[in-house]
């Protein structure tokens, strides 16, 4: 008997039972096992946005890209089974299916395709079944299914248009009315249409079975009330997941009493504080500490008490378990609150913490543009302080310099001990039944004086044989650097942690004290200038200004400082702007800024005027060859360009200049100063590039014939007796009328220029044309013109070494 019902093709009792049977029980129920374990790792793992509108159905863990398959074991199985349920026990006789079990193994096939998000297969799949369905259960099931893959293809209208009808038909004691009104909910929100959204996604609240998905539905329906200021059904639907309490997942229990409390707070004077802190002592809310601290965060921003602000949002960051949502939240506002504290350096650390953590590829540009934004800031800042303190250390005499290194080394030792006793509490009150032992390695506070002593004596040591060997030891320690290129912390040498091993690096030399002087007072000059025209902020812009002025450096920063003083003040007090531009005129009469000052009109200096209308007029004065009048524009503006991006874009013009009427020399010295003027711009990371391209070598590469030119130079004032040559040669050399070769007129510095053939292959033929050529054209020619190789030319033209006779 069982033999004969094995056959899939015969439309016998015994034969469909034998399918049903195997397919109910075998095939389709283990395949269905593996997608329920998939969908509870999916539930358990997956990090919902609770500062967005949640999705329905989230799919998505963190990291994964939406356009890829799911790492999620489970849903490759269960297709597996239902693909072998239905190659195997479908009886498909005559277009009738007799096998009534192939239904379920059609949805969980389109199910587990759903999930491993490859949503046009699983399209087919749901069609297949719906137009082959006999089981009305299956067949409700299927069509909200296939519209939810439909919403996740972005077909959101077609998804509202299928599933209407059945809504309007289902009655809400049907176990899929939830889920149903649910999925046509999420189309209308991915449509923007948040009122239709709002009626469906309450009718799935009211009527949903399963806690976990009603705890879902009333969360968004909250949500969505609260964005329609409809702050009273918000919070009852808040309110609502808050009373089932332990019934639904503790994260939605959570946000939702949060929400509910900020809500009644912000429209009835309820408390908040004092609720959250209760939630704060309750033990079995340990792992969402992070939540409850960026609300009193929150709170307090909202208050304006950025101490309080920056304590919770901080703590709650710190917390262990911490979501990626509410950890990037945290950043986001800690890094606007630092901003407007201005205190660059910080806003750019949490700015570099915040933007690995952001997904969306247009948001994370624009954070990255707004950390690009205040690197210059930053790198003068850091520069700024490292060479002030430096400074200052060094102006100290040495026993007061020994005392700092004392106090520095004493106040490390004192640190270490409080966490010392910190970490000794914890483990009394976690270990209180065992008694403390003597033995050194179970002391704590032995093993850290005993480490203490080490590094005092011995320093910091690879951990190698032979360490006592301190030649040795940097050895195999070089050989350890050497081999592993990856690790960031060298040990470079054997530091010993005293106070003569910081006594001994302190510089000694005098150039590194002027080269210190010098960084320091050019990351004054610059930041007055970026607080001046970047971020417009008068009294840091002085502050630094001062730096220099109470200093008095030398005529390279002052007149800059004193002009910009000047300016500062021109608005609030002309006598303070005045006592600066009297300074300016006296001590550097013959500043620039000095001149600006005295005669404004002879400057192109206009109110109407900006940096990138003053940039757009260099370059287009450079494009056509106009150097000269490009660099006097270049040095009248500079006063206009400062702080601005442009500034280093009109440096590098300059440098090109340079290039073409001094050489490659005048070249690489206009490069290494924008690097050193520009140090953290991408017009420096231009100029590094430039150089290592100058330095290598300009020979000729190719193994093609060697090329010649045919070179007259004329001096600059007489312009026409080149072009007198430039004529007669066309008109009497045929290879130039054939334009078998080309002839060009190069500028190759401010007293000369070139007149050149380009093309010729050999002298012979430059001696051949000579002789050819009429007496009015000799007569042109100057005694000073040559054949060289291209190569030769272009060393020549590069460096500027043509002799002149």
């Amino acid at each position: 008997m069982i033999l004969f019902s094995c056959s899939n093709q015969k439309n016998r009792f015994l034969n469909r039972q034998y399918h049903e049977v195997n397919t109910k029980y075998n095939v389709v129920f283990n395949g269905k096992q593996a997608l329920s374990v998939g969908e509870e790792i999916l539930n358990a793992t997956v990090e919902d946005d609770f500062f967005e509108i949640l999705k329905i159905d989230p799919i998505i863990l963190k990291g994964e890209s939406f356009d890829q398959n799911t790492i999620v074991p489970g849903f490759d199985k269960a297709e597996d089974k239902a693909v072998k349920a239905i190659q195997k026990h479908s009886m498909n006789i005559k277009g009738k299916q007799r096998n009534s079990r192939i239904d379920e193994a059609y949805l969980l096939l389109g199910k587990a395709r759903y999930y491993d998000r490859r949503f046009f297969p699983a399209i087919e799949a749901f069609n297949f079944l719906l137009e082959n369905n006999t089981d009305e259960t299956v067949y409700i099931e299927g069509r909200i299914w296939r519209e939810k893959t439909n919403i996740r293809l972005q077909n959101n209208q077609l998804a509202i248009n299928n599933l209407r009808p059945l809504a309007r038909k289902l009655i809400n004691k049907n176990p899929f009315y939830g889920e149903l009104n649910a999925t046509l909910s999420q189309a209308f929100i991915n449509l923007e249409e948040l009122d239709s959204a709002r009626v469906y996604i309450t009718r799935a609240a009211n009527h949903e079975k399963k806690l976990a998905k009603k705890a879902r539905y009333a969360y968004i329906a909250g949500q969505l009330f609260e964005k329609n200021k409809s702050f009273d059904l918000a919070i009852h639907y808040y309110n609502s997941i808050v009373d089932l309490n332990w019934q639904v997942p503790r994260n939605f229990w959570i946000n939702a009493n949060i929400n509910s409390l900020r809500l009644s707070h912000e429209n009835y004077g309820s408390p908040f504080v004092n609720e959250i802190e209760k939630l704060l002592n309750i033990y079995e809310n340990k792992n969402y500490y992070h939540s409850l601290n960026r609300a009193l965060g929150v709170f307090y921003l909202s208050k304006e008490n950025d101490s309080l602000v920056k304590t919770y949002l901080e703590r709650s960051s710190k917390n262990k378990g911490i979501d990626y949502p509410t950890l990037r939240a945290n950043h986001r506002d800690l890094a606007d609150l630092a901003f407007r504290n201005k205190n660059y350096i910080l806003t750019g650390s949490y700015l570099d913490s915040l933007i690995p953590l952001i997904s969306k590829e247009g948001l994370k540009r624009k954070t990255q543009r707004e950390r690009d934004n205040l690197s210059d800031v930053i790198y003068y800042e850091n520069q700024f302080n490292y060479t002030d303190s430096l400074l200052r250390l060094l102006a100290l005499n040495k026993i007061d310099q020994r005392k700092f290194f004392e106090d520095y080394l004493s106040n490390k030792r004192k640190i270490e001990n409080e966490s010392l006793i910190v970490d000794q509490e914890i483990r009394k009150g976690l270990f209180k039944s065992k008694s403390t032992s003597s033995f050194y390695f179970y002391n704590p506070s032995l093993v850290l004086k005993g480490k203490q002593y080490f590094a005092s004596t011995w320093g910091k040591r690879p951990n190698i044989d032979n360490w006592r060997n301190k030649v040795q030891a940097q050895f195999k320690n070089s050989l350890i650097q050497k081999e592993n290129t990856e690790t960031k912390s060298k040990i470079s040498q054997i530091e010993i942690e005293s106070v003569d091993y910081y006594m001994n690096q302190l510089p000694k030399s005098l150039k590194i004290i002027d080269s210190l002087k010098e960084k320091y007072n050019q990351a004054a000059l610059k930041l007055g200038l970026i607080y001046k025209e970047k971020y417009k902020d008068k009294q840091l812009a002085i502050k630094n200004l001062m730096y220099l002025v109470k200093n008095e450096p030398d005529t390279l920063f002052m007149p800059p400082a004193l002009y910009h003083l000047h300016m500062i003040h021109l608005h609030d007090s002309i006598n303070i702007a005045n006592q600066f531009k009297n300074k300016l005129i006296t001590i550097f009469p013959e500043s620039k800024y000095s001149r600006v000052l005295l005669n404004p009109n002879n400057y192109e200096l206009g109110t109407l005027k900006t940096p990138e209308s003053m940039y757009l007029k260099i370059l287009r004065q450079y494009m056509q060859g106009k150097y000269d009048e490009s660099l006097e524009t270049i040095d009248q503006t500079k006063i206009l360009l400062a702080a601005s991006k442009w500034e280093a874009k009109a440096m590098l013009i300059k440098a090109n200049i340079f290039a073409r009427l001094y050489g490659k020399k005048s070249f690489l010295n206009q490069l290494n100063l924008i690097i050193k003027e520009y140090p953290n711009s991408n017009i420096a990371k231009k100029a590094e590039k430039e150089i290592k391209v100058i330095n290598q070598s300009f020979k000729e590469k190719t193994k093609t014939l060697a090329e010649f030119k045919w070179v007259f130079p004329f001096k600059k004032d007489i312009n026409f007796k080149a072009n007198q040559l430039m004529d007669s040669l066309k008109q009497n050399v045929t290879q130039l009328k054939s334009e078998k070769w080309k002839i060009t007129n190069d500028k190759y510095n401010n007293d000369y220029q070139f007149l050149v053939i380009h093309g010729i292959k050999s002298k012979l033929q430059v001696d051949s044309i000579r002789k050819k050529l009429p007496l009015s054209t000799l007569k042109l020619l100057d005694s000073n013109n040559f054949v060289a190789l291209s190569a030769q030319y272009r060393k020549i033209f590069i460096e500027k070494s043509w002799p002149k006779k």
